[in-house]
């Protein structure tokens, strides 16, 4: 898919509250922004059967709203979520897309809603959604991208904690891994 070859790497746990969080990882609150609200939907239950993930997704806190068209690769790690993943934003059309190219579709397309219903016209279709709110930030000690999520649908009271970091090679992508499991074993979030 184009010539993107970003890999994301991440680790994810739970915990009770935002401030249990806190207390596990140190760090956490002062690398996180403000919140923002979001909502995505995933698409294609066929593509999500084989281990990827094709979804679109909205951030209406910002005027205009934004969209995101985002896919995701089979994971391929053992301890942390190891996949190629690939992100386009498209609140202004889809122009060349590489993502919808990958998936058979090859014309330009004007706003976010021509992207959806050419995506229902080629069978994928919205299957699963999700309303939530992030906090997002970096760790520059850790070198680390940092999420706070509520979804209250998936997650309930409870908060997510993610730490990601990020490739641009499959054995660096290993070697992020084996740092995520150094630093979950550090905290004794595992």
């Amino acid at each position: 898919m184009a010539n993107n070859t970003s890999y994301e790497i991440e680790i994810r746990f739970l915990a009770a509250t935002a401030e249990e969080a806190f207390q596990l990882l140190p760090f956490l609150e002062a690398s996180l922004g403000a919140e923002k609200s979001w909502a995505t939907a995933i698409y294609g239950r066929a593509i999500y059967e084989s281990g990827r993930l094709l979804r679109v997704g909205r951030v209406p806190a910002v005027d205009p709203v934004h969209y995101y068209l985002g896919y995701k690769g089979v994971d391929e790690g053992s301890f942390a979520n190891i996949r190629q993943e690939w992100g386009e934003e498209i609140t202004t059309g889809a122009p060349a897309s590489a993502i919808l190219a990958a998936i058979g579709i090859h014309e330009a397309l004007a706003t976010p809603q021509a992207v959806i219903e050419r995506l229902a016209q080629a069978g994928h279709h919205p299957f699963m959604d999700f309303t939530g709110v992030d906090r997002l930030g970096y760790d520059p000690t850790l070198a680390l991208h940092t999420k706070l999520m509520r979804c209250p649908k998936i997650l309930g009271d409870q908060v997510m904690v993610e730490l990601e970091a990020a490739a641009d090679s499959y054995n660096a992508a290993r070697d992020a891994e084996q740092r995520l499991r150094t630093i979950a074993h550090e905290f004794h979030i595992v």
